[in-house]
């Protein structure tokens, strides 16, 4: 097969689906030797491939062009020129126009333009309205990241053909370092951009019930700047607990593992998630989990997180105090739970990988069929 994939995100992007394509095209490396990859960009990219069989082919436009424009307008002619069996969008979006015999393949991450479009940047919400209905439409094949996702696909586009749809989990990274077997700090650690969606005012305003309170709960933020930010920004200047957070901006995936490593706990109160990555990281360095109920990430966590209303400071407050009450007996359990090692095994970016070469395999199959 020649599977031809667009990597345009890796110029820029290093964390979310950035983050995501990078993880997997590493192990698809890794495990597959026979098929040749074509990894198409519109300029130059720091992503290097390791393999003889992936090749990364920079398609310039006449013009300098944003990313979903060259998508559009550039890329479908390089799919036909270089006579590619399958075609996989790993961010949301497919090219529309002519692609000759190329199957095309879609991953879905979440539907945040459907459930929560007053949360995204403009012109982010335009390109999945115009080109992610569409792409969904022309899909050979839909894979979204979580059943969760796959019960919004649903509940978005009823009429959906169903044979479409093939779940291809995320997956975390083996530790770096072995996982913390002594007393962590007292950190509570926010990975996330700085964003609506992430919900951080409502974890500034839990921790401000606790200090009112006279519990004091130090946080660390990691993550890129994100969009629509200026009144989060405000808020945690001018919150009465600015003296406990600390704000790293991005850090390396090294740096990351061990903030994971040597913190108290991860919270994730994110409104919306398709998957929620930080959560299967944390577990994997038996860093325990205080995150959103009713969400994809109690999909993916199960019994190893802690869960609460994100809506509702209360909740959260509750949550956190909960957690320092029980700590011992929460690491405990991510250390002693023979059930996490399976979900850690069933998560990984191998399985990942696998499951997305199955799908191409059996649809070139189908098709010479």
């Amino acid at each position: 097969m020649r599977i031809g994939i667009d990597i345009k995100c890796l110029r820029y992007n290093n964390a979310g689906i950035g983050r995501y394509l990078r993880c997997i095209l590493e192990a698809l490396q890794k495990i597959d030797s026979q098929n040749e990859y074509v990894l198409f960009a519109p300029t130059k990219t720091p992503f290097v491939p390791t393999a003889a069989n992936f090749k990364v082919q920079v398609c310039k436009s006449e013009i300098r062009l944003p990313g979903i424009l060259w998508q559009q307008s550039t890329l479908p002619g390089f799919i036909r020129e270089n006579d590619i069996d399958i075609f996989w969008g790993p961010e949301q979006t497919l090219p529309v126009g002519n692609t000759g015999r190329a199957i095309r393949v879609l991953t879905v991450h979440d539907l945040v333009y459907k459930r929560f479009p007053e949360t995204m940047v403009k012109s982010v919400l335009w390109i999945n309205r115009l080109f992610g209905n569409k792409s969904i439409e022309i899909a050979d094949a839909i894979c979204p990241v979580s059943e969760f996702t796959k019960d919004e696909l649903f509940h978005f586009f009823p009429k959906i053909d169903t044979t479409k749809l093939h779940v291809v989990y995320n997956g975390a990274k083996a530790p770096t370092t072995q996982p913390a077997t002594t007393p962590r700090n007292n950190n509570l650690l926010f990975v996330g951009s700085l964003e609506p969606r992430k919900n951080l005012p409502a974890l500034i305003r839990a921790l401000e019930i606790l200090h009112d309170n006279g519990q004091d709960i130090p946080l660390t933020i990691t993550g890129p700047k994100g969009w629509r930010n200026k009144s989060i920004c405000d808020i945690l200047s001018k919150t009465p607990v600015a003296n406990n957070i600390t704000h790293l901006g991005f850090v390396s995936d090294n740096e990351l593992s061990e903030l994971y490593r040597t913190s108290a706990a991860v919270i994730f109160p994110s409104l919306y998630e398709g998957f929620g990555l930080p959560v299967l990281e944390a577990l994997a360095q038996r860093t325990p989990v205080l995150t959103t109920k009713d969400s994809a990430m109690e999909e993916i966590a199960g019994d190893f997180a802690t869960y609460f209303d994100a809506k509702d400071p209360e909740s959260i407050a509750s949550a956190i105090k909960s957690f320092y009450n029980n700590r011992t007996a929460v690491e405990k359990k991510l250390h002693e739970d023979a059930g996490l090692n399976k979900l850690l095994e069933h998560y990984s970016w191998e399985n990942s990988a696998r499951s997305l070469l199955e799908l191409f395999e059996s649809l070139t199959t189908r098709r010479q069929s």
